[in-house]
């Protein structure tokens, strides 16, 4: 069961300023789903593909994954709790019995990053490059955030596949704040249904 405070509203209800920055103790999670919901269909409007609308049964199952995972200290499509270990199983529980549906996931920073190379060894037969994220000490906007977070998930086949998908018609987004490898971080879930029931 979802408060009000913690439920994204349709598009057409919203004209909101994404430009103010994304703040550790204050994080407005509603404006930052929001945002990623808006850069989500702002792909698909570039790509002629119709809008997604937001669905709150697949915010439920979004928000019951996302949550899971920084509980259970796990990233993956599969949980392990035996009934959420699929996604089907995950929106079913939600409400949505039919259809097809998808699933990205990511953990994304807080602050703006750079990928640093720190290691690196060349063999014969092989080359091994170990990275490390290092903090810029940018603060995101909500814009900003939503922006890289999606163009990650565009330049990867299987996520920009559920971007794009002509069969999907509804969103659920749902982020949390954590701590991952020393850095505040967004665990974050999307998912995508060809039905909302």
């Amino acid at each position: 069961m979802f408060f009000l405070s913690t439920i994204i509203n349709p598009p057409e209800q919203f004209d909101i300023d994404l430009s103010q920055p994304i703040k550790i103790d204050s994080v407005d999670l509603v404006l930052l789903d929001w945002a990623i919901f808006e850069e989500t269909n702002r792909y698909r409007d570039r790509l002629d593909v119709k809008r997604l609308r937001f669905n709150h049964r697949l915010q439920q199952a979004a928000k019951l994954h996302t949550k899971e995972m920084v509980e259970l200290n796990y990233f993956s499509h599969t949980s392990p709790v035996s009934e959420n270990r699929t996604l089907k199983r995950r929106i079913k529980s939600a409400g949505i019995r039919d259809g097809i549906a998808g699933e990205n996931i990511a953990i994304h920073t807080l602050m703006k990053t750079q990928e640093v190379v720190f290691y690196k060894r060349v063999t014969s037969t092989q080359t091994i490059t170990r990275y490390a994220w290092m903090d810029e000490g940018i603060e995101y906007t909500y814009k900003g955030f939503a922006v890289d977070l999606v163009n990650r998930w565009f330049y990867n086949s299987a996520h920009r596949f559920n971007i794009l998908n002509h069969q999907f018609k509804f969103l659920g987004i749902s982020c949390i704040l954590t701590r991952y490898n020393e850095m505040a971080a967004f665990y974050v879930t999307q998912n995508f249904s060809s039905h909302n029931y």
